[in-house]
């Protein structure tokens, strides 16, 4: 009774691997290898693989193809009518899988393709996106997928496809991560709200005494924001909130109310004026490449555009060290010529 159940088993598992099996690569390229060599051990030396690994893929492929391929001779292996036919398929395989890795490879070295950027929403819509033109028409090849996120540092880790993050966290392990920028939180009103309502005395007042706008997604190191930072958080009694850097920095402008922002949005909103006499809660920014896509030519290229246009040197308000409005144009090393008419000090203007 006992070896007909195993009869009944094995017939079973038969039947199974046969309804079920499929071809393996691995098997085809080890077979093609040995009727090539003509030999089991030749082709083992070839594929850096024991003589006894060899024999089982070829096994394993003649199990489920349910043909012998080899015959097996003590001076080596010869190919039946059935070997002679897969062995010029299995080459045609190769040749489609070389022609498949020449493609790609090829494509890498090339400065084409998508890159997929993730940032912060402000930095993303109020300082890339508007430089992203340039890049374009020097890299016509190479397409950017933008995407500007809102919320905790690293919220995007969940997509696979984002290549380079500007990101205010901590990379993965592996990644390619560099400084890229740092960003400094000033509060700013319009010329047309300080009309109305006055100039705050200081931070805490314009937090404390103003009609706030708040941005939901400001909630990055909060651990470095120092002294400053319960006037930040002060902003928690808004008059207005929104996810968009863009929607914040068009209320400010219509005169909704005071706001922290980065001092770089002065650069969209000149009218904009910095009101408290305090110093600037400074955020860090990274520039993160993915370790599987740091040696890809278009994702090298779009990194170095990136570096530059946050280039400290011609753009002072990402510098570490904080730096006034009024001196932007001191120290910018590619600061455009002031017209003859211009005001001698933009912050004299702006603080009123």
């Amino acid at each position: 009774m006992r070896e007909v159940w195993n009869r009944a088993l094995r017939k079973s598992k038969h039947r199974e691997e046969s309804s079920g099996s499929r071809l393996y690569w691995d098997d085809v390229r080890v077979f093609a290898a040995a009727a090539s060599a003509g030999s089991i051990n030749k082709a083992a030396t070839e594929l850096r693989i024991t003589a006894s690994n060899v024999s089982r893929h070829i096994s394993d492929l003649e199990r489920r193809l349910d043909v012998r391929l080899l015959e097996r001779h003590k001076t080596g292996v010869t190919l039946t009518e059935a070997g002679k036919d897969l062995l010029d398929r299995a080459r045609s395989m190769q040749r489609m899988a070389d022609e498949i890795e020449r493609s790609v490879r090829g494509r890498d070295r090339r400065d084409e393709g998508v890159v997929t950027i993730a940032a912060p929403d402000g930095v993303g819509s109020l300082w890339v996106a508007p430089r992203v033109g340039d890049f374009l028409s020097r890299n016509p090849r190479i397409k950017i997928s933008l995407d500007c996120r809102v919320g905790a540092p690293r919220e995007t880790d969940v997509r696979t496809d984002i290549t380079i993050a500007v990101d205010a966290g901590q990379a993965q392990i592996g990644d390619d991560t560099s400084a890229l920028a740092t960003m400094h939180y000033v509060f700013l009103a319009s010329p047309k709200y300080l009309e109305t309502y006055g100039m705050p005395k200081s931070a805490p007042s314009a937090a404390g005494d103003h009609r706030t706008l708040k941005h939901s997604g400001q909630i990055f190191q909060r651990d470095t924001w120092g002294p400053r930072a319960s006037a930040m958080e002060a902003l928690a009694q808004f008059s207005f909130e929104t996810n968009s850097s863009a929607a914040l920095v068009e209320a400010l402008r219509g005169g909704a109310g005071v706001a922290a922002a980065p001092t770089y949005v002065l650069q969209a909103a000149p009218e904009l004026v910095i009101v408290g006499s305090e110093q600037s809660v400074p955020i860090k920014l990274w520039l993160v490449v993915r370790q599987e896509a740091r040696n890809t030519a278009r994702v090298t290229r779009v990194a170095e555009w990136l570096k530059s246009i946050f280039d400290s040197r011609s753009n002072p308000w990402f510098r570490e060290e904080y730096v006034a409005p009024e001196e932007f144009s001191d120290t910018s090393d590619e600061a455009p010529a002031k017209p003859a008419n211009a005001p001698k000090s933009v912050a004299k203007r702006r603080r009123r």
